[in-house]
């Protein structure tokens, strides 16, 4: 009886010993990142009684992240944002959402992830304060582990306040303006932004991949570990590596694993291949971190004589300034927003953008990745001194301060510049880091120490050089000396020959990019042409009492000179490594040169809504190898009969022919080792202009304007007809009026009617008019100078869409789209 007892309390115990390790493997978490997007409860005021979890949200308004509030308007010359604002209100504002955990997950970890959220932001779950982040575009995670109810629901409280206006030199938007994401994680993980990923002996038979990374125990008792780390190219294992690591209770583990690639592929613009590190901690057999990031293997070179080099190939970066809102949807951007404005500049020749004056968002990164495009990626628009930007006011040029940055500068820099370079670090496209714009302190020698400061910070994390763009080269105002000789790479603005000649003799060791100069683009709005009384009745209706705009915009000239002498300036120095223009886009606020009632910036070659201007192909001609000629102005030039008009055209030909109603007005050289464009002085009078260009004596391309007759119907282009059903795809719809010949009608303004029908809904329209105070949240939009814009969003269904554009008098225009997963 006792043998048999005995035998009975050894299965006992065997069955308790099996359910215990059950049971433990059922409380270990598996990683994962949960989408935060959907479901939150949105007002437009700060509610303190809100950080309750009791507090009844239900007549708020649900809304689904990213988001910025700003951009519903309406434009007011009393709203404080002013003009560098865009005119459109700012303010406090409280979000709120409400989820569970499941209770199988409460020994694990929990925390929450924002990308970046406008401003001064302060997070609470169950209404406990868990982090404040002043600087609205930097991403931030909070552990909310230890508040957490895993019993019953939770509610996530973020207030933000942006009141502390003009609150930027641009427009910013107010919001939950990025993506969120809650992360469930064992207590044995790998913490946020730790892996980092390099690679070195790179050469064409192989290449190493350097990952390092922490792993931090946070259970009761010493974990021993098995690390496994992969290297994957398209979903396929092309590198491994196993080893074993105790980690001690409460401690954190530093591990570097060096793993062997055979034959490369390279990442650059032309072929940007990226290779994902996946890191998997297993205990007892059983994955409890899991992490991965994307990388590309590419050698970077940085030279005083040579300029930048990728793979051992020297290349110039023909680069672009960018802000981070997105036209039309604000500072709410979404991955194919990003898609398309890469897209329309690469086609435009582009290769490289600067992130003017902030952290972007992370998906932003992740898409130059992809699409191979180079990086300059800069932090910060004001160090310590508050600055005082210029603005028109009744056409005089006057300076009002911001309330941006500068006050929080000592406190929160090195911070903010740490989770920066942590954040970004592992994208293959970010080539060059930037510490500063147009920093007053780096006028003199104060400039040295805070830089210093700076760099070392992003040494200490990473290998890659840093920048800082300087101004003052441009009016020969040289910046301090020492301040500029404490970047690795000299960053210039506005630089001229004459300043790049002295900096040959100054510091012929130092190497130089051009990180900011004017575009070659006209102030004026895109396809607008004005002569004589014409001019003057557009200028009248401003009403401007001063001169200073009007001799601001007149000085740009049609073809923006000044643009096309600095890629002059800089095509044939081979130690110059680029540029990056002012800018690539038009923007929200710093309406300069004008001001009230526009809106929206003027200087770039691609209007608020992805038009192009007239700039743009300049740079196509100098940049792209497609062929291409472009002829301007339009041919619709009304009350100009029989008076002369400059004709111009840009064009990567040798040679370019310009006709008449079929008669050649001759043909001009245009020589590629230098920076020209070619211009004919032609009587105007209604009819048609061809270009044809040549290269070798052969047909390359060409162009042609007519005089266009009235409008008939709406040409409707877009670049996807199948979407994906995720609730957050989107597509441009771009619309454009022609004549009953299929030309297009260059002043046409037709009031344009848009209806969505099936799984979509209109989430935004404009049409490129920097002036215009319509909403952006409408149904129709006027033409401006012939298009409009309509932004569609898809939904979670799988449908069909279809799209109807119509205006009274015009044929009417559908287009079917598809969804899918």
């Amino acid at each position: 009886m006792r043998n048999q007892n005995l035998k009975i309390l050894k299965v006992f115990t065997l069955c308790l010993c099996l359910i215990s390790v059950i049971s433990c493997k059922e409380d270990i978490a598996k990683p994962e990142n949960i989408a935060f997007n959907k479901n939150w409860k949105f007002i437009q005021k700060d509610v303190q009684e809100a950080i309750s979890p009791q507090f009844d949200d239900t007549e708020w308004e649900t809304v689904r992240v990213p988001h910025d509030w700003s951009i519903k308007g309406p434009f007011s010359k009393d709203n404080p944002s002013f003009s560098r604002g865009g005119w459109l209100p700012t303010g406090k504002s409280t979000y709120r959402k409400t989820f569970r955990v499941n209770a199988s997950q409460e020994n694990n970890k929990v925390f929450v992830y924002f990308d970046g959220a406008y401003r001064n932001s302060v997070v609470y779950i169950n209404g406990k304060k868990v982090g404040y982040r002043p600087m609205g575009y930097i991403g931030f995670e909070y552990d909310l582990s230890e508040h957490i109810n895993f019993n019953g629901s939770n509610v996530l409280t973020v207030t933000l306040d942006n009141s502390a206006q003009p609150g930027s030199r641009w427009y910013t938007g107010t919001g939950i303006y990025r993506d969120v994401t809650l992360k469930i994680r064992n207590k044995t993980y790998i913490p946020n932004w730790s892996l980092y990923v390099t690679s070195s002996r790179i050469s064409k038979g192989e290449a190493t991949i350097n990952a390092t990374f922490d792993i931090k125990n946070e259970n009761l008792e010493d974990k021993n570990l098995t690390v496994e780390t992969r290297v994957l190219l398209n979903g396929k294992i092309v590198s491994i590596s196993k080893e074993d690591a105790l980690v001690a209770s409460g401690k954190k583990k530093d591990l570097l694993i060096n793993l062997k690639v055979d034959n490369p592929k390279l990442w650059s613009p032309k072929t940007p291949d990226l290779y994902t590190v996946n890191v998997q901690i297993k205990d007892n057999g059983v994955v409890v971190a899991n992490e991965s990031v994307r990388t590309g293997i590419r050698k970077l070179g940085y030279h005083k004589d040579t300029g930048f080099s990728i793979n051992g190939e020297q290349i110039k970066l023909k680069g672009v300034c960018l802000h981070h809102a997105a036209g039309p949807l604000g500072a709410a951007v979404y991955k194919r927003t990003i898609e398309r404005q890469l897209e329309v500049l690469r086609e435009m020749g582009c290769n490289a953008v600067r992130t003017s004056h902030n952290p972007f968002s992370s998906e932003f990164l992740d898409i130059c990745d992809e699409m191979g495009f180079l990086v300059m990626n800069e932090v910060f628009d004001e160090w310590e001194i508050v600055k005082k930007p210029t603005t028109v006011q009744d056409g005089k040029k006057v300076r009002i301060p911001v309330k941006y940055y500068a006050n929080i500068f000592k406190e929160w820099a090195d911070k903010d510049l740490t989770d920066f370079v942590l954040r970004d670090r592992n994208h293959a496209s970010v080539v060059m880091w930037s510490i500063g714009n147009e920093i007053d302190q780096m006028k003199t020698d104060e400039g040295i120490p805070i830089a210093n400061r700076l760099i070392d910070i992003i040494h200490k994390l990473d290998d890659r050089p840093v920048t800082n763009g300087l101004i003052g080269y441009g009016w020969d105002a040289w910046p301090s000396e020492g301040a500029a000789s404490t970047s690795d790479i000299r960053g210039y603005n506005y630089i001229k020959e004459n300043g790049l000649d002295r900096e040959d003799q100054v510091a012929p060791d130092a190497m130089g990019i051009v990180t900011e100069c004017a575009s070659a683009q006209s102030y004026y709005p895109r396809n607008t042409y004005l002569y004589g009384e014409e001019k003057a009745q557009w200028w009248a209706k401003l009403g401007y009492k001063h001169t200073d705009a009007y001799e601001w915009v007149e000085k740009r000239e049609l073809i923006g000179y000044r643009g096309v002498q600095a890629w002059k300036d800089i095509k044939n120095r081979p130690n110059i490594m680029g540029q990056f223009i002012w800018t690539g886009w038009d923007y929200l606020g710093e309406v300069i040169p004008y001001g009230w009632p526009a809106r929206s910036s003027s200087f770039a070659p691609i209007d608020l809504c992805g038009f192009p201007k007239d700039g743009y192909y300049f740079y196509q001609s100098q940049w792209s190898e497609k062929p291409m000629v472009h002829i301007f102005p339009h041919w619709n030039l009304d009350g100009m009969e029989g008076k002369e008009v400059t004709v111009y055209a840009y064009t990567n030909g040798d040679e370019v022919e310009l006709f008449q109603d079929g008669k050649s007005l001759g043909k001009q050289k245009n020589n590629l080792n230098d920076v020209e464009y070619q211009q004919w002085q032609v009587v105007y009078k209604p009819g048609e202009l061809k270009a044809i260009s040549y290269k070798n004596g052969k047909q390359i391309a060409e162009d042609v304007v007519k005089t266009a007759g009235k409008p008939a119907k709406i040409d409707v282009f877009v670049r996807r007809k199948t979407l994906k059903a995720d609730g957050e795809d989107l597509s441009y719809i771009e619309c454009t009026i022609l004549d009953k010949d299929g030309n297009v009608v260059p002043k046409a303004d037709n009031l344009i009617q848009f209806k969505v029908e099936g799984e979509a809904k209109i989430i935004g329209v404009g049409n490129g008019d920097n002036f215009s105070h319509t909403s952006f949240q409408a149904k129709e939009r006027k033409a401006f100078n012939s298009k409009c814009l309509a932004i569609i969003q898809t939904s979670e269904n799988i449908g069909d869409i279809t799209f109807t554009a119509s205006s009274q008098g015009l044929e009417t225009t559908v287009v079917s789209f598809k969804t899918e997963k």
